[in-house]
């Protein structure tokens, strides 16, 4: 029996109605475009074992912009976790750039979200989880309530380069010509410290000049040797990565990271057979979407 008041004693009434909503946003403005991204499943559960006090319940609106989240007659130490699915139903790549949770009672509540921050690419989904844990600093027979806003933003698809127009980039950068260029010398060269420190297969190293004219090498050099047609293909692939103009694309079901380990994997194992294989995916994935 005394177990059983001090509960009641502890026991609160917090009624948390969560709401998860996202904004479609484009340059910082609100837009019509077709991100298409809404919630499409939620479950709820608990840490409760043997008490069965307090509950939980989760329901996403009709429009799936909202999950709308009830804890009641929860105590302290009592914790919930929602689990949740995001779909994006668009034709256009979706970023989901940041979440935030708004007006909630720091002493009362510890709220945590996973890690969201990522590409939804279109008809594609993503599983994320928020948990609310109920801290001494509740109040009994009280209502707290907050809101989880998930802001996104509609990508329109920006289009890898071919082998040419990166040779065209690095040709002015080293004065071979006076062309205008998209990057300058510097940017190129943090293209390259970038692939430097995620390749396994390409090391830019010395002065800028120096790394700037080992990737044009091996740009401009691929001759009837497959290995060196490939790296200089993958080498161009690494380079749009960089420079962020491979997100949202895929070919043949691969992401522009599987095709880049796919060929790296061949060239350090020697599987000459397949080079050709991955030089014509690395070479599609650069030039499917030119004009």
């Amino acid at each position: 029996m005394k177990k059983f008041l001090a509960i009641l004693i502890l026991a609160i009434v917090a009624f948390s109605v969560i709401g998860y909503s996202y904004a479609c946003t484009n340059d910082g403005k609100q837009t019509n475009c077709s991100c298409g991204i809404i919630f499409t499943g939620v479950s709820a559960s608990d840490n409760e074992l043997l008490r069965n006090i307090a509950t939980v319940s989760a329901k996403i609106t009709p429009d799936g912009e909202t999950i709308r989240v009830c804890i009641a007659k929860a105590y302290p130490g009592y914790k919930a976790a929602i689990t949740f699915t995001i779909k994006n139903t668009g034709t256009m790549p979706v970023h989901i750039d940041e979440v935030h949770i708004y007006q909630y009672n720091t002493t009362a509540l510890q709220i945590g979200v996973s890690n969201l921050i990522t590409w939804v690419n279109p008809y594609k989904t993503l599983t994320g989880s928020e948990t609310i844990q109920i801290l001494n600093g509740a109040s009994q027979n009280w209502q707290y309530t907050f809101t989880t806003e998930i802001i996104a933003s509609c990508q329109p698809p920006l289009c890898p380069r071919p082998l040419d127009f990166w040779k065209s980039e690095f040709w002015p950068a080293l004065g071979c010509n006076k062309n205008q260029q998209d990057f300058c010398s510097a940017t190129l060269e943090n293209c390259l410290n970038q692939i430097t420190v995620q390749s396994r297969i390409f090391r830019f190293t010395g002065t800028q000049n120096q790394k700037l004219t080992q990737a044009l090498n091996i740009l401009q050099t691929p001759s009837t040797s497959m290995e060196s047609k490939l790296k200089a293909q993958l080498l161009t692939l690494w380079l749009n990565y960089a420079a962020g103009w491979t997100a949202g694309h895929t070919l043949q079901g691969m992401t522009d990271k599987q095709i880049i380990d796919g060929s790296e994997n061949a060239l350090i194992n020697k599987q000459t057979q397949k080079y050709g294989y991955w030089e014509n995916l690395c070479e599609s994935f650069n030039t499917q979407w030119s004009s």
